[in-house]
């Protein structure tokens, strides 16, 4: 394949599954590694990122000590000598869904393919594709834009008395609980002096909407929000969660095809959710590193999935 044409299929594919070269950034980060040769530049303790030229993966980590996980990769398309357009792309991702961005940048369009969580930043004078941003988040039902003042509100109802909670929640529009829990995130961060205050409202609100969404989105908000809390849980019990929601069974999985243009939106976007489950059960192993029960049969098929 000729180096443009190889570039352009490494766009189509980020875009329609969420992989590049057929790697996931829910993938062991050492198979990036192990691509081809990169540059690594450590941003700060808790950021890290690696360049192979077309594109990058982004690695971040809670403390020193632990890991460092690949959150999302981007492919840098303004890097070619002539990126492809937008509109010639669309022809082959015909089914995989559209839908806006989650940015919004003058001289630039952003949008997101459903099927697979992707985002592309489009220039809006040349039509042609500059970056596209890969998560290692799953596809998850969206909602609308978060409300104002919500961190404000966020902080007011956690630390309001239990009793209050319900029925703060009754109030709520279906589905904003998920912006709650993001600002969780950056309140655990920024207010260290109250993480059990914001664990604690966390974990009962996760517990209240568990009936709103498919099990095994519900499976990854909750494991991603007690994975980031270390001690909230039993060990085990993260394993136990996502092995019980996954989309997939291993024969489904060992049965994919290898050509993405063979996938279809559905397969794709259940593909990604079992290896983001699969990636989580494994981080919830005591040191040193054994595989969670059930992930055995799991292991020589990680490769090929997500």
């Amino acid at each position: 394949m000729k180096p443009r044409a190889e570039a352009v299929e490494v766009c189509l594919e980020a875009l329609a599954t969420g992989r590049v070269h057929g790697i996931s950034p829910n993938h062991d980060p050492e198979l990036l590694a192990a691509h081809s040769p990169f540059t690594q530049s450590v941003l700060s303790p808790h950021g890290m990122f690696r360049d192979w030229g077309l594109f990058e993966a982004h690695f971040t980590r809670w403390a020193p000590a632990q890991p460092w996980r690949c959150q999302f990769l981007i492919v840098q398309a303004h890097r070619m000598r002539k990126p492809p357009k937008w509109r010639r792309l669309l022809r082959e991702l015909d089914g995989f869904g559209l839908a806006p961005g989650s940015y919004t940048v003058p001289g630039s369009d952003y949008v997101r393919i459903v099927a697979s969580g992707s985002e592309v930043c489009i220039d809006t004078d040349t039509g042609r594709i500059m970056k596209i941003s890969v998560p290692a988040t799953p596809p998850l039902t969206v909602h609308d834009q978060a409300p104002t003042h919500l961190r404000r509100q966020v902080r007011t109802i956690a630390t309001a008395p239990e009793a209050d909670w319900p029925r703060w929640l009754e109030r709520r529009p279906p589905g904003e609980w998920t912006h709650h829990l993001a600002v969780l995130f950056h309140l655990h961060r920024d207010d260290p002096e109250r993480r059990d205050t914001w664990t604690a409202f966390g974990l009962w609100l996760l517990r209240q909407v568990a009936d709103q969404v498919p099990a095994d989105e519900w499976a990854w908000r909750w494991s991603d929000f007690v994975l980031a809390r270390p001690g909230t849980v039993p060990v085990g019990d993260v394993a136990r969660v996502c092995l019980a929601a996954l989309p997939m069974s291993p024969e489904e999985a060992a049965a994919l095809p290898r050509d993405w243009r063979s996938r279809t939106p559905e397969t794709v976007r259940r593909s990604r959710m079992t290896l983001a489950l699969l990636r989580f059960a494994a981080d919830d192993v005591p040191p040193p590193p054994e595989p969670a029960p059930g992930l055995t049969a799991w292991r020589p098929l990680l490769r090929h999935i997500g």
